[in-house]
C-alpha cells in the first residue's frame, strides 16, 4: 500500500480498494452522477494526483466500482442454480438473473458490458478480485465461464454451445437463438437505460423478456428436454 502525502504535510495510505470502496458508496446513494474525481480525493482526505496515481481517469475509477455491482448477479446465480434441472433451464435461468439485475443497475452494466472496452472486463475482474478476495467464494461457475470471452454475444453463445453439445439445439438454430436473444435483450435494455423504470416495474419487465426467450426457444430447440417455460420454475 503507496503512503501518500498531502499538501498539509500528513501521509494517507490509501490503495486502489480505498478509492474503490468510496466511490461504490457514493454511487450507491447518489448515483453515478454524483462521482467526481475531486470529491472522491475530498472525502479521502488527499489530493486529486494522488487518485490519477492508481486510476488513469474518472472513467476508469467508476468501471472497478461498478464491478461490487456484480456481487448481487452472481448471489442471484447461486440460488438459480438450485432450481435448474436441464439445459434450457440453464440457459434462460442465466438470462433471467442477467436481466433482473441489469434493469435494476442500467447504468452500471451498461459501463461494464458495453462501454468500456470488452477486453477490460476479464483483467478487471481478475484484479477486482484480488483487491476484494472475500468476494471470491461468491463466484458462480456460470459466472467465471462468462469471463473467458470478452464479447456480449460471443458470451452467450457458449451456452448455446452447450445446448448443441447437449442435443438441445441444432448448430444452425443455436446461431439464430444467440443472434435473437442478444438483439432482443439489447432492445429491453436501451428502453431501461433510456427511459428509466421504477423498481416495481423491473419483475414484470423481466418477466415479458423472459416469455419472449421461452418463444424463441421453443421455436429452435431441437428436443426441450422437458422444458416447459422457465416463469413456471421460478414463481
Amino acid at each position: 500500500m503507496a503512503q501518500e502525502e498531502n499538501k498539509s504535510g500528513y501521509f494517507k495510505g490509501l490503495s486502489r480498494q480505498d478509492y474503490i470502496k468510496k466511490t461504490h458508496e457514493i454511487m450507491k446513494k447518489e448515483g453515478v452522477e454524483a462521482v467526481s474525481i475531486r470529491r472522491i480525493a475530498a472525502e479521502l482526505g488527499c489530493s486529486s494526483a494522488s487518485l490519477y496515481r492508481h486510476f488513469e481517469n474518472r472513467e476508469e475509477l467508476l468501471y472497478y466500482a461498478e464491478l461490487r455491482t456484480l456481487k448481487s448477479y452472481i448471489d442471484s446465480l447461486n440460488r438459480a442454480e438450485r432450481t435448474w434441472s436441464n439445459m434450457w433451464d440453464i440457459y434462460v435461468g442465466i438470462w433471467d438473473c442477467y436481466a433482473r439485475e441489469a434493469f435494476a443497475h442500467p447504468e452500471a452494466y451498461n459501463l461494464l458490458f458495453f462501454i468500456y472496452p470488452n477486453k477490460k472486463l476479464n483483467k478487471a475482474i481478475r484484479e477486482y478480485y484480488e483487491i476484494f478476495p472475500e468476494d471470491l467464494k461468491r463466484t458462480n461457475r456460470f459466472f467465471q465461464e462468462m469471463l473467458k470471452t470478452p464479447d456480449f454475444m460471443s458470451r452467450d453463445f457458449e451456452m448455446c454451445k452447450k445446448c448443441i453439445n447437449d442435443g438441445a439445439v441444432t448448430y444452425e438454430n443455436a446461431i439464430r437463438l444467440n443472434r435473437m436473444v442478444c438483439m432482443l435483450f439489447a432492445g429491453y435494455f436501451k428502453k431501461v437505460l433510456d427511459e428509466g423504470i421504477e423498481e416495481y416495474q423491473i419483475g414484470e419487465r423481466v418477466d415479458q423478456f423472459i416469455k419472449d426467450v421461452d418463444t424463441i426457444v421453443k421455436a429452435l430447440a431441437k428436443d426441450l428436454k422437458g422444458y416447459t417455460g422457465y416463469k413456471q420454475r421460478i414463481h
